[in-house]
């Protein structure tokens, strides 16, 4: 079974629009289409041209972004102050790191997260805990627990570590898959890093 790690920034329509209205949330919906076809009209107001990573998420992989759409996220992000002295633009961007496994995916960043929390999922492989141990990816909370060559994950809570009794793993991975996986990811943030410096003097 093989994974896939994405790196994600937010498109929330409640900031990516120029309209006043608002949207739904995913549990007043019945139609996950009926979600994605509001939340496309609403970025459309931007002129933003940009596909979620699946329905019912608000999520774009940064690959995926060409220049001309990542000049009005910047904007937004930016809030039109694109003279800011920031070396590390990640930090800036809500979102994070998703990870799928075959066809679903496992985990995806929760509120509170940006893409600096990559440090995060390094600290996994430098961790000598081998009890379970929290991986910040905003909250609710997800905890990890290497055993053997896997690492396995707990389900969302919003329970803190001292506060659970009994943590059950609902899913495990390979140890080295993942390494393989965030190596990349950090490669790809480098990349968008500088996208961002370079494109913020062109704004």
């Amino acid at each position: 079974m093989m994974i896939k790690l994405f790196n994600v920034i937010e498109i929330n329509p409640f900031i990516y629009s120029q309209e006043n209205y608002e949207i739904p949330e995913l549990s007043d919906f019945l139609n996950s289409k009926e979600r994605d076809d509001r939340w496309q009209k609403a970025v459309s107001t931007l002129g933003l041209n940009v596909k979620l990573i699946r329905e019912d998420s608000y999520f774009v992989d940064i690959e995926t972004i060409n220049d001309e759409n990542l000049k009005i996220i910047l904007k937004i992000v930016f809030n039109n102050d694109t003279n800011i002295e920031e070396d590390n633009y990640l930090k800036m961007f809500n979102g994070g790191i998703v990870l799928k496994k075959d066809h679903e995916f496992l985990l995806e960043p929760q509120c509170c997260a940006d893409l600096e929390d990559i440090k995060n999922w390094e600290y996994i492989f430098e961790n000598s805990v081998l009890d379970w141990s929290q991986l910040w990816i905003g909250h609710p909370y997800v905890y990890y627990r290497k055993f053997e060559e896997k690492i396995e994950f707990s389900d969302y809570t919003d329970r803190m570590l001292s506060e659970l009794d009994n943590i059950e793993c609902v899913f495990e991975i390979d140890q080295s898959d993942l390494k393989i996986e965030i190596d990349k990811m950090k490669v790809q943030q480098v990349k968008f890093k500088n996208r961002v410096r370079d494109l913020l003097k062109e704004i």
